[in-house]
């Protein structure tokens, strides 16, 4: 007896010093390659390439900025780090492995940002009257046994005031273990909490929401309607976007792409919704959409039509564990970063950080 026990406690006690040794060794960095370069490869996916001091960024800076990245204590969740400059691709490195310029990356709450595209370009279309229509308006059947949530109006589910106490972590796994057979039940089940209009709760049930109207007036799921409409137009076509089982696409957190793909949206915003001299984003959602509608969340963040304002001229699209595509128009700048998409909490790039990089790039332009 006293032998088996002995056996047991060297054996926990060796398994307890590999995973040590294990987290050691992540957090140590030896997941991040050496910094060589950031020359970006032209892999016929429809960027104009090009350098930085072609487009006015001082080289030097950009190198010792991607050392910099290289060497923070959190690189090693990073996978990528773009930088585009007046619509051209002047720079890209991997931080894992060169793979992952085609790797399809989950972005995580950056589909939010889609969706609200695609609500501007069907209220453009007449699909939506207007953003201040009660959802009852279009979810009428739904409501039926949700009458308290039919003065909800769409542009509450736009900048999350809508009062529905969808929780961000239990509720969110519902949708991604698919564990209700409804999702627009599910979340119109959720308690109404505040008076509409009058909290914000970020959260991804109000995105499913919006992806039911699009649904049932174009008679197209988001998706199919996103890639008709927005993502065709721009040349992005490596990407996939789950629908929940009841065959309503995800409107908050479905996507998942190269980085060189995200880097097409948050260009097409930082060009005013221009694509090739056509208005792909309707100007006056365009302008609208980047508006801040709550402002002073974490004491310097705004909320748009879901998308993030700072400063209110720099605009982020923002998914967890450390997916951001940081848009400064005034610079005519795009800086992206993706990370390991499972890896979050206090292990993930922060929004602080990736800010902090962006501007610096913003400051070493000519």
């Amino acid at each position: 007896m006293k032998h088996n026990f002995l056996i047991c406690a060297i054996l926990l006690s060796v398994m307890l010093f590999l995973a040590f040794i294990l987290t050691g060794c992540l957090e140590e960095g030896q997941l991040v390659r050496k910094f060589v370069t950031f020359a970006p490869l032209d892999i016929d996916d429809g960027w104009q390439l090009s350098t930085p001091s072609a487009e006015g960024i001082d080289s030097l800076g950009l190198v010792q900025v991607y050392k910099d990245v290289y060497h923070h204590p959190k690189a090693w969740t990073l996978r990528s780090m773009l930088i585009i400059r007046n619509g051209k691709l002047v720079a890209e490195s991997y931080l894992k492995s060169e793979s992952d310029r085609l790797r399809y990356n989950a972005v995580w709450s950056c589909t939010k940002q889609v969706t609200s595209i695609a609500v501007g370009i069907a209220i453009e279309e007449g699909y939506i009257s207007s953003i201040n229509d009660s959802i009852n308006d279009y979810l009428a059947p739904e409501l039926s046994n949700h009458q308290d949530k039919k003065n909800i109006t769409i542009a509450q589910l736009l900048t999350m005031t809508a009062g529905i106490n969808f929780n961000i972590e239990d509720d969110t796994d519902a949708f991604r273990k698919h564990e209700v057979s409804n999702s627009v039940d599910f979340v119109l089940g959720k308690p109404l909490q505040w008076i509409p209009g009058t909290h914000f709760l970020y959260n991804n049930g109000t995105p499913q929401l919006l992806s039911a109207i699009i649904q049932k007036q174009t008679g197209k799921n988001l998706a199919q309607y996103a890639d008709e409409k927005f993502f065709s137009k721009i040349g992005l076509t490596r990407y996939t976007w789950s629908n929940y089982s009841d065959g309503i696409t995800l409107g908050a957190i479905g996507l998942s792409m190269p980085p060189r793909e995200l880097a097409k949206i948050a260009q097409c915003v930082c060009n005013n919704g221009v694509y090739n001299s056509q208005q792909i984003i309707p100007a006056g959602w365009f302008n609208t959409m980047l508006s801040p509608q709550v402002t002073g969340l974490g004491g310097y963040m705004d909320f748009g039509y879901l998308w993030w304002i700072f400063d209110n001229n720099i605009y982020c699209m923002m998914g967890r564990t450390g997916q951001f595509a940081l848009i400064i128009p005034a610079k005519q700048l795009v800086v992206v970063f993706t990370s390991i998409e499972q890896l979050g909490g206090s292990y993930e790039i922060g929004f602080d950080t990736a800010l902090y990089f962006a501007e610096r790039v913003a400051d070493i332009i000519e």
